[in-house]
């Protein structure tokens, strides 16, 4: 007779265990998706944004630029707002972070994927 092997008994262990994965992206229930995710960016206040630039003074990927408000938005006091180009966004939260007026946000929205370069410029 002969003995079972490490891999063997690994093996065996093994297949009596619940399973550790998800069927991603056909069964999305059971993701534990981590608190504090730095997923999407997210301009949650607009009404609060003076315009300041200093998230994109402070962005090392240079995804945020300050474009003018166009005249149905909410109006800065400066007249600018913040929009993220997500092909060059490295979700690294400094914007957040710097904000005075706390009117960005990163969200734990992970799934991002565009077919798009033009859909990947949020407002």
């Amino acid at each position: 007779m002969t003995r079972l092997g490490k891999m063997e008994r690994e093996l065996l262990k093994s297949a009596r265990s619940k399973q550790a994965t998800v069927l991603y992206p056909f069964t999305k229930e059971g993701l534990n998706i981590p608190e504090g995710l730095r997923g999407k960016w997210v301009y949650k206040h607009p009404d609060a944004c003076t315009g300041c630039k200093i998230c994109e003074r402070v962005c090392p990927a240079e995804a945020i630029e300050m474009i003018a408000c166009r005249p149905d938005d909410v109006q800065t006091k400066t007249g600018f707002r913040p929009i993220c180009h997500f092909d060059r966004c490295i979700l690294c939260g400094q914007c957040v972070e710097s904000c005075p007026r706390n009117v960005l946000e990163l969200s734990g929205e992970f799934e991002m994927a565009y077919l798009s370069r033009e859909d990947m410029i949020m407002e």
